[in-house]
Formats: C-alpha cells, sequence, structure tokens
C-alpha cells in the first residue's frame, strides 16, 4: 500500500510482496493469461513469461487491465495477432482506453496487435475450453472463468460478492478454485475472508486458494487462521493439476 508502514507492507517476507491479481495458465501447450494488471510487465519478467496464447479479461477496473500495453512484446515476439476475450462491455470500454491498439498507420510492433473478441459463451484455445463466469462485482455483472483442460478443471473468480446460482452450478469436481477474499472486515464489492472461506468449503474444491489479498492481513497469520483447508498464495506460486 501506498506511503503504508504497517508490518505487512514494510516485512522483508517476500509473501507478503504482493502485487495485483494475475493468472497465468499452460495447459495443453497453450499459454493463458486472465488479466494484465498494471503489474504485468514486471510479473512477466519476473517469471519468465515468453509466450502469450490468448488473454482472458475479468473486467475492465483500473487494477485489471492497466498493464495491457505489455501485450505488444508477445505479439511482437509471435509474429501474429492475439486473441482478447472478454465481456461485451469489457471489450467495449478496452477498445476505449486502448484507442490506439485498432489504428493501422502504426507499425506492427509499436501496439499490442490483438483481436478482441466478445465472449458470452464457452471458448477452445487448442483443446482448451475456457467457460465465462458471471459474478457480481457491487453493482456490476463482471467475469471469473473455468478452464478445462485433459480432465482438468481450474476456476478463478478474483473480483466478487456474490456467486449466483447458474454460475455456482459451473463449480463442481474443481481440482482448483481460486476465490476473491478481500480483507477481514465488509467490502461492498468484495468477498471478506471469512465469506470467501465458506464459499471455497461450499464449492469443495481439491486445492482451494484464496486471493485479491490486502495488506490488512499478514500471510503466515492468515494461512494459521485458515488451516490446510485454504492456501494462501504468494506471487509467483507454481501449482500443478
Amino acid at each position: 500500500m501506498i506511503g503504508c508502514s504497517c508490518p505487512v507492507c514494510t516485512s522483508d517476507d517476500i509473501k507478503n510482496k504482493r502485487r495485483r491479481c494475475s493468472l497465468y495458465v499452460v495447459a495443453d501447450g497453450h499459454h493463458l493469461i486472465i488479466d494484465t494488471p498494471p503489474d504485468f510487465r514486471d510479473q512477466v519478467l519476473t517469471f519468465g513469461v515468453e509466450r502469450v496464447d490468448a488473454v482472458f479479461l475479468t473486467h475492465p477496473h483500473a487494477d485489471h487491465i492497466y498493464g495491457f500495453d505489455d501485450i505488444r512484446r508477445f505479439s511482437s515476439l509471435q509474429k501474429s495477432h492475439i486473441p482478447v476475450y472478454g465481456s461485451p462491455r469489457t471489450v467495449k470500454q478496452m477498445r476505449k482506453k486502448f484507442d490506439y491498439v485498432d489504428r493501422t498507420s502504426y507499425g506492427f510492433n509499436s501496439v499490442p496487435r490483438v483481436q478482441f473478441r466478445d465472449q458470452r459463451e464457452p471458448v477452445k484455445v487448442g483443446y482448451n475450453l475456457i467457460t465465462p463466469l458471471p459474478v457480481s462485482h457491487g453493482q456490476d455483472i463482471i467475469y471469473g472463468f473455468l478452464i478445462e483442460s485433459e480432465e482438468k478443471r481450474l476456476a478463478y473468480i478474483p473480483d466478487c460478492n456474490a456467486i449466483p446460482d447458474e454460475t455456482a452450478e459451473l463449480l463442481h469436481n474443481l481440482d482448483a478454485m481460486i476465490l476473491d477474499g478481500l480483507r477481514p472486515k465488509p467490502h461492498p464489492t468484495h468477498f471478506t475472508i471469512d465469506e470467501c472461506a465458506e464459499q471455497l468449503k461450499k464449492i469443495g474444491a481439491k486445492q482451494s486458494f484464496i486471493t485479491h489479498i490486502t495488506h490488512n492481513s499478514e500471510h503466515h497469520e492468515l494461512q494459521q487462521r485458515l488451516g490446510t483447508a485454504v492456501t494462501v498464495p504468494w506471487d509467483g506460486l507454481l501449482v500443478e493439476l
């Protein structure tokens, strides 16, 4: 947190050094990114990401999209346009906020070369099936995503304060569930830590993770509080399913 000298913000423990939420998934030889936050360039450099075959965006809030320009490096390296999926509202906002992307006057390597695609239904990237998961984020309906590959099922919902019944029905037989749990105190657009833990218990995935954690929670104290049922992740955590 900018300008904060609390024990978490000044901690030397790398597990308390939290960038904004993003997920990198490698499945069936394809490389998927969910969200491009302002930290995106630092994230991909730190963790050695060298390829992106598709981008999926949960919603157009600044903390989830404002690293998008650095997709240009991947389209340049790959010499191809990269598909970018999101809800129609998200795609509309992306075209507005990054209006230069569609201009033909720039050289190929000067801007992210992408193909924006409205997503209302599941799409395939290779043999991977990616299904949008509509959830409530305050007054907005935004997306999480379900990724199915080689009989493995991963769901990722980083911003959420309510899960509609239609979405909850898709959250079954999961190998991993990653869910928003912002802080101990209530928030108008995010699950609290306790609400997240309750939802994760209800979903019953083989592995459960809490995300979007603020500086209100110290990593090890939170892990001790949640016990073994929920993993408190850290930047760069690698999970194999």
